[in-house]
């Protein structure tokens, strides 16, 4: 009977250490637990993934996904309005001495009347700044509706806009 309980405890525990090592080995492949339950916050930006021994909060703030050992006390943002104002539109590649930039229109937005254009490859360095410290691409705040073309103009953000075609 001892030897019974003490095969079951080790197979308990294999599978348990097994199922850890999935869990983790997912979070770091496809940025979620496989065993997780989704929640998306209110403003469908921010979303949590409840798995079995971690959670994986894929907020707006971070990059990346954050992953907490289940029980820490963590909560993304909740929303963009926690963002703050915006501070500045910048160009950091005017700060890069050895920047390099293929030479191809880059299109950032679109809107009723224009396609708006890089006049190369740099959309991922013009970020936007909030009061939080955030940071977050034009292309991103264009999207969420945090700043219009014209903030663009009044940062000195040089773009080209093409009008769309009427058919």
């Amino acid at each position: 009977m001892r030897k019974f309980i003490l095969n079951l405890l080790a197979i308990a525990l294999f599978l348990a250490v097994s199922v850890f090592i999935i869990d983790i080995g997912s979070v770091f492949l496809l940025e979620k637990p496989i065993f997780a339950k989704k929640e998306v916050s209110s403003d469908k930006v921010n979303v949590v993934y409840r798995g079995i021994f971690f959670d994986t909060y894929n907020c707006i703030e971070y990059s990346v996904p954050q992953i907490k050992v289940k029980g820490t006390k963590f909560a993304c943002a909740g929303g963009r309005t926690e963002l703050g104002n915006v501070v500045n539109i910048i160009d950091k590649t005017k700060d890069m001495d050895d920047f390099v930039c293929a030479e191809a229109l880059e299109s950032f937005y679109t809107d009723d009347e224009y396609t708006y254009y890089y006049s190369c490859m740099k959309g991922e360095h013009i970020v936007v700044q909030y009061e939080s410290g955030y940071e977050e691409t034009v292309t991103q705040a264009l999207k969420f509706g945090a700043i219009t073309i014209s903030d663009l103009d009044e940062h000195s953000i040089y773009y080209y806009k093409q009008e769309k075609t009427k058919e």
